[in-house]
């Protein structure tokens, strides 16, 4: 069985360190490195009801996309629900790692498994790394044929699982070159016009993105921060299967999309 420093030096691989934006809080945030670990459990979120699956399911490792601690917490007691949750989960001996925007931007992370599956070629990055030029931020590329919007909504709300789309742009408005960047990143739409998209997907938006979005003739797909990240977790559990067979190795069953859509 591996320890935890081997899942960890695998992850970092996968994900490599030098992909991390300077604000971020990734790696190994809770546990001890030396631990055996039988059990993995990935998450987009580390919430409390992620961490008492991942107790009562016997789990010795947990991989987050989101960090815990991200704000800089000063103190870890049981007067915050955060607290009460690290603490349950050290006191479970179960480890907390997460590569979140290492992730995001990772050759085979967030951004590039939805433009696989969107069915994207020729892909390549809006935003190269200082540190490691052949990879970056975000992910753009050019479908095979030129579709619809319409009918492309199609393929990014299968892709992602998503329960919900916002758009701004015409049903019939062509679709060809296609930017995407996961999570909250209305940032990256000067870049995608720049680079001649005729499309930019993204998780969330602020509402004068939006109008900008719609102002400049590109088409904006929101599918929700959830949607856009939470299939890519999915795919590491498989992928830490493959890589640690004597592991198993699962994607919480208890997460779920917070926001919901009323009746």
């Amino acid at each position: 069985m591996p320890s935890v420093s081997e899942v960890c030096e695998y992850l970092e691989q996968l994900a490599p360190v030098e992909l991390a934006e300077d604000w971020d809080n990734v790696g190994l945030l809770v546990g001890r490195g030396s631990n055996v670990v039988q059990r993995i459990l990935t998450c987009l979120t580390l919430t409390a009801d992620v961490a008492a699956e991942a107790i009562a399911g016997d789990v010795q490792m947990i991989v987050s996309h989101h960090p815990v601690l991200f704000r800089g917490s000063k103190t870890i007691s049981d007067a915050c629900v955060e607290g009460r949750m690290l603490l349950d989960l050290i006191e479970a001996g179960v480890a907390v790692y997460s590569a979140h925007t290492r992730f995001d931007s990772a050759q085979q992370g967030v951004n590039q498994r939805l433009a696989e599956g969107f069915g994207l070629t020729d892909i390549d990055v809006i935003r190269k790394s200082e540190r490691l030029p052949a990879l970056g931020s975000g992910r753009m590329g050019r479908l095979a044929l030129p579709t619809t919007l319409s009918d492309f909504l199609g393929v990014v709300r299968e892709t992602c699982a998503a329960s919900y789309l916002e758009y701004c742009g015409e049903s019939e408005a062509s679709v060809e070159r296609v930017a995407i960047a996961c999570g909250s990143a209305a940032e990256f739409l000067d870049e995608a016009i720049a680079a001649g998209c005729d499309t930019f997907v993204t998780g969330e938006a602020r509402f004068h993105s939006a109008l900008e979005a719609r102002s400049r003739g590109i088409n904006l797909i929101l599918v929700g921060h959830y949607s856009s990240e939470r299939p890519a977790m999915e795919w590491l559990a498989e992928d830490l299967a493959q890589n640690f067979p004597d592991v198993t190795c699962i994607p919480s069953h208890s997460e779920s999309d917070p926001l919901r859509l009323s009746e």
